[in-house]
């Protein structure tokens, strides 16, 4: 029996079940799958609409995050980080890269011009 429950997490860590079966699920953002992925956010813009809209999404300290912008206008999203950061992004597909988060807390990523806070980054 001992066995047999070893070799089932042996499987089990080899086919990463064992990180998926302990990962919050997240429907705007990826989970980073090692150290050196980012987390990436997907944002779509729609006219005066934007989605997400105020969604949390974990990110491990120390990782980077980007953000896959769809527009169908240009625009420009603003991210309450130290030091704060814009990025413009066009119509279409955009990838922005934000860096890496070092510092545990709570990062506001909005769009100015909707008013619109689209998620808040929670460091962790």
């Amino acid at each position: 029996m001992r066995l047999t429950a070893r070799f089932i997490a042996v499987v089990a860590a080899i086919c990463g079940i064992a990180s998926v079966a302990s990962a919050c699920g997240n429907d705007v953002a990826t989970e980073p799958s090692k150290k050196s992925d980012p987390v990436v956010v997907e944002i779509n813009f729609s006219g005066s609409s934007v989605d997400p809209r105020g969604d949390k999404v974990d990110v491990p300290v120390g990782h980077g995050v980007e953000l896959d912008v769809t527009a169908d206008a240009a625009g420009e999203v603003h991210v309450h980080s130290d030091p704060e950061q814009s990025a413009a992004y066009g119509v279409g597909t955009t990838r922005i890269s934000l860096g890496t988060f070092d510092v545990p807390g709570q990062y506001e990523v909005e769009s100015h011009s909707l008013g619109k806070t689209i998620v808040t980054l929670e460091v962790q």
